[in-house]
């Protein structure tokens, strides 16, 4: 199944520069007051996981993006995204994966550490309540980030790229606009304040990230269900309060290995107008 995708050229561009508007739009004044709060001590009213709605500008943004071709590809659109019509491998490959990396960074922050990882504080972090263990903690990352990034970064993005560049290319580009997006959360969140030069690592593996979940998704027939549950996993994993610099950095780093492995795979993916 290739992605629907429009053929004028300027219906195409158009389209893009929507989904950019309303995706940066919706997400930066979700989370510009957060910023705020935390840097200028503003004191502006949010609502209770404002940062998490946040994350649905993606989202928005390939919806108004679907709106805007006439509506009539909207529902296309979501039934593609959802749908299970794809080798069923690809749920144990997106599942099993970030859940290999996490062993072998559980793994590397016993040798470095000469611990092992506390397991009931697997899944905390600071943006939730206390009370959430791992499984919530995973079930919030997928229907939030997983879903309301998924959908427009792979859901809609990728294969609009995917018309005129190869899958590789198309997945850099996705990295490019995704590093900006997260821009304002370096500034207010726990898991990006004080990141320093470790922000060059970040942006390497969420590039190769990007390789790694275009491979993924073109592979299930660009539905999202495989990459959120990999993107979910993945942000259980490195995002909490516990994964620190140890299992963080292991974890990007074996996603940056896989993700140069992938790259002459994806490479061979021509443009598919």
């Amino acid at each position: 199944m290739k992605p629907r995708l429009s053929q004028d050229p300027r219906q195409s561009r158009n389209r893009l520069i929507l989904f950019l508007l309303i995706a940066f739009g919706f997400t930066w004044a979700c989370w510009l007051p957060l910023l705020a709060n935390r840097q200028l001590a503003s004191d502006l009213p949010v609502l209770p996981g404002q940062f998490y709605l946040g994350s649905f500008g993606p989202f928005a943004g390939a919806a108004a993006a679907e709106l805007y071709s006439g509506g009539k590809g909207l529902g296309t659109w979501i039934k593609t995204l959802f749908s299970f019509s794809f080798p069923r491998g690809w749920l144990l490959i997106s599942s099993g994966l970030p859940l290999a990396y996490g062993c072998i960074a559980i793994l590397a922050h016993r040798f470095i550490t000469g611990s092992f990882p506390d397991p009931s504080r697997f899944g905390l972090t600071a943006d939730l309540p206390a009370r959430f263990n791992i499984w919530e903690t995973s079930l919030v990352w997928m229907l939030t980030f997983g879903i309301g990034e998924e959908s427009g970064w792979r859901g809609f993005l990728l294969p609009e790229l995917h018309r005129r560049r190869s899958l590789f290319s198309s997945a850099l580009i996705v990295a490019v606009v995704w590093m900006v997006w997260h821009l304002p959360a370096f500034w207010f969140n726990e898991s990006y304040l004080g990141m320093g030069f470790g922000v060059i690592g970040w942006a390497i593996s969420l590039a190769y990230g990007s390789v790694v979940l275009a491979w993924i998704c073109a592979g299930s027939r660009w539905s999202i269900i495989p990459v959120v549950i990999w993107h979910g996993i993945f942000d259980t994993l490195t995002a909490s309060d516990q994964a620190g610099q140890v299992m963080a950095m292991a974890c990007s780093m074996l996603v940056i290995l896989h993700g140069i492995i992938l790259m002459r795979t994806l490479g061979r993916r021509r443009a598919q107008p």
